[in-house]
């Protein structure tokens, strides 16, 4: 299935994938605690056209798992789009990734 049929999926699925990837109120533990907002802001993470998060050098650790923690929910999520549509897994990241605009570099 092509991109255009994937972006004409019904809104909800959508949506699902939309906002698992937008977690950004995802807490890290420790005294520097982060969101993942605050990483992107501060140039630790990135977001992929493939539709996961990258951590720059500038990640910290608790950053770096901060990123795993979420790429594997995000993998979860668009495994269960994709499947409940027929499309392939990253069909469904790569849409989320143009619905979430800034990449990495």
């Amino acid at each position: 299935m092509s991109v255009e049929k994937l972006m004409k999926l019904p809104i909800k699925h959508l949506a699902l994938a939309l906002s698992l990837a937008l977690l950004t109120l995802i807490p890290v533990t420790g005294a520097h605690a982060a969101t993942l907002d605050e990483a992107k802001s501060q140039g630790m993470v990135c977001e992929l056209p493939t539709g996961y998060l990258k951590p720059t050098g500038k990640a910290t650790g608790e950053v770096n798992a901060m990123v795993q923690g979420i790429n594997a929910k995000r993998k979860a999520e668009y495994e269960r789009i994709a499947k409940e549509n027929n499309v392939q897994p990253d069909q469904v990241g790569k849409l989320t990734a143009q619905k979430l605009g800034p990449r990495c570099p």
